[in-house]
């Protein structure tokens, strides 16, 4: 039967470095905790959880609000779990979509449902991305925390897809953002870099066009595995476009979404959509290691 509903899709990033640091038993532990919780936020707010998939969920809800809201309160609900230390803080990748879906008794198929797990995919840990034309049916209170992002390539979808962000947490403190605050965000530059490996984040702004990544402790990244160089690789903007640079003797290996491994050595690689890097390694074969990139093309 088709009808229309708002589709989210949760994955816990970190959970394959989570088992690797305190163990197959404890990291279970942990990971069915923070399923619970997010299975009761969505529960609470109207929706449904149609499926698993690995330590992901995928849920359905009537509106594109009520999804929002049940959002907001995982990653609230994530943020007070109990954990280790640091490093083994679990973050919440979260993808929302709104529009027709195929729904049969225990699934939910069609274009929306490959969005939103194509936004989740997009997500870093702790962001909520939902669809543009999703964010402009959201009421006041919901509208009021969104950022645009600008456009992603999202494979199979075609063409650039505008993405906003869901502002949940006011910097160093767990607050949903008022709307003074959401109004105030700096719209960021035409062609945004985001790199992710692990609790390191990176992301480009007006001073910041280049990002090194090698084994020297002054790199934007380092990476600590001897297969890497010292002066590894970098990511330069170049007019609007992300170049990666390889400078190294074993290579930097690139896996863009749903594609196969490209090996550079010595060699520049023009990055576009969402991806993998593996240094000296291929990311699909090692994903637990690999850093991840995402480009937003600001208009």
């Amino acid at each position: 039967m088709e009808t229309r509903r708002a589709i989210l899709f949760a994955d816990i990033e970190g959970s394959v470095q989570l088992f690797r640091r305190v163990g197959d038993q404890r990291a279970l532990r942990m990971i069915e905790e923070c399923h619970a919780a997010i299975r009761a936020v969505i529960t609470g707010r109207g929706g449904a959880v149609v499926k698993s998939i690995g330590d992901g969920l995928m849920a359905t809800f009537p509106e594109p609000g009520s999804a929002c809201h049940a959002a907001i309160a995982a990653q609230l609900a994530m943020a007070k779990l109990p954990h280790p230390d640091s490093e083994s803080a679990l973050r919440l990748r979260v993808g929302i979509h709104a529009g027709p879906v195929i729904e049969t008794d225990d699934d939910c198929f069609g274009d929306t449902v490959n969005i939103a797990s194509r936004l989740a995919s997009a997500a870093n840990g702790g962001e909520i991305i939902v669809s543009e034309a999703m964010g402009k049916t959201l009421p006041r209170e919901l509208s009021a925390m969104l950022r645009r992002l600008g456009t992603i390539v999202l494979k199979g979808v075609g063409g650039d897809f505008p993405v906003l962000e869901l502002l949940w947490l006011r910097e160093g403190a767990m607050t949903v953002l008022p709307h003074d605050i959401a109004k105030e965000t700096v719209a960021p530059r035409r062609s945004r870099l985001e790199l992710a490996q692990g609790a390191m984040r990176w992301s480009s702004g007006d001073s910041r066009t280049r990002a090194t990544i090698g084994r020297e402790d002054g790199s934007d990244f380092v990476i600590a595995d001897p297969r890497a160089s010292r002066a590894h690789a970098s990511i330069q903007l170049s007019g609007d476009q992300w170049v990666l640079t390889d400078h190294s003797t074993n290579g930097t290996f690139v896996v863009f979404a749903g594609e196969s491994a490209i090996a550079l050595r010595r060699k520049d690689l023009v990055l576009h959509g969402l991806g993998y890097l593996g240094f000296g390694y291929d990311p699909a074969k090692e994903p637990a290691e690999a850093l991840r990139f995402a480009l937003f093309t600001m208009s």
